[in-house]
């Protein structure tokens, strides 16, 4: 009689997966940054934070000296960061509207198995954040993924 009433377990669909996925990242890019702080207000410190950084390197660029350079590769790695960055927090603001969601699904749909696969890892995230350098691989990975998956959202 009691087996009657079995809880069943939630499936989650695309557009939680990858909403999950989504807060999961901009949390770790965000770890540094002290959790008092409301969530996009950290967003949008750390874009701040790398657009400075992005504006000193730039001021520094010289193509005479190894320095200048090394200024030069600094400010292509910060640009392509705030820019990833952006792109990914513009996303998320599309997951929290619920009224999104149905087209969202449907515009996801072409990518579920990449999604439920990424969604996976982000569950058993523990396995290949064992030392700093392999988080930080796992994380960039993750994100590589998560553009591909939302590159066609605009």
């Amino acid at each position: 009689m009691f087996g009657i009433f079995k809880e069943t377990e939630k499936v989650m669909d695309t557009y939680e997966q990858m909403q999950t996925i989504l807060k999961s990242f901009l949390t770790y890019d965000l770890r540094e940054l002290p959790s008092r702080y409301e969530f996009w207000y950290r967003v949008a410190i750390r874009q701040e934070e790398l657009r400075t950084l992005q504006a000193a390197h730039r001021a520094k660029i010289s193509m005479t000296s190894a320095v200048g350079r090394f200024h030069q590769v600094q400010y292509n790695s910060i640009t392509q960061k705030l820019a990833k960055l952006e792109r990914l927090a513009d996303i998320y603001k599309m997951f929290c509207i619920e009224e999104e969601r149905e087209g969202l699904n449907h515009r996801l749909h072409f990518h579920k198995e990449t999604i439920a696969a990424l969604y996976e890892h982000i569950q058993q995230k523990e396995l290949y954040t064992y030392c700093d350098t392999v988080q930080q691989q796992f994380w960039e990975a993750v994100r590589e993924d998560l553009l591909d998956a939302v590159a066609h959202l605009d």
